[in-house]
């Protein structure tokens, strides 16, 4: 599975979850789709970041992160 779809099922799931806990007060499922929500919101930006990164910045400029 490739990292974009990876990222899409998470927050999907997550969304789903939290959505589904607040309706039927499932307090178990309500923080598992925040964990998911948080992990997807991560890989995306990880990948978002390496993106800029190699865009934007030279390998030699001292002022790059």
């Amino acid at each position: 599975m490739n990292e974009k779809a990876l990222v899409a099922v998470l927050c999907l799931l997550g969304i789903a979850g939290v959505c589904y806990g607040l309706y039927k007060r499932d307090h178990v499922v309500f923080f598992a789709g925040l964990v998911f929500l948080i992990a997807g919101y991560l890989l995306f930006r990880k990948k978002l970041r390496a993106y800029y990164s190699e865009k934007y910045f030279s390998q030699g400029d001292p002022n790059g992160p």
